[in-house]
């Protein structure tokens, strides 16, 4: 797991979860096989697993989401793959998980 309160940029693989109080960013060759908490999140490779997003969920053209997303803002280019449900809502606090995560 990754636990920081910078901003994330996932260049490989990940297995295990993602917290942060920035943002994260996974890039085209970029996966994660976990949950991802942050403030904003953008997506160009692959997400397997659930995306709680305080502020904006930007799924990108190349990015493949599979899991559900909830986020205050979300998204979603044409040429994107998503397979999960949606939930567009206020904006959310994702404090809380990065303190869960931190003490684990």
């Amino acid at each position: 797991d990754i636990v920081s309160e910078e901003n994330v940029r996932v260049r490989g693989r990940i297995e295990g979860n993602v917290a942060t109080s920035g943002s994260v960013v996974i890039e085209p060759h970029g996966a994660v096989r976990g949950e991802v908490t942050a403030d904003n999140l953008i997506l160009e490779g692959e997400l397997e697993g659930r995306a709680t997003v305080a502020r904006k969920f930007e799924l990108r053209p190349t990015g493949r989401m599979r899991g559900d997303i909830r986020a205050a803002v979300v998204a979603i280019a044409e040429e994107a793959f998503l397979q999960g449900k949606v939930l567009a809502t206020e904006r959310i606090s994702t404090a809380p998980a990065v303190r869960r995560a931190e003490r684990r």
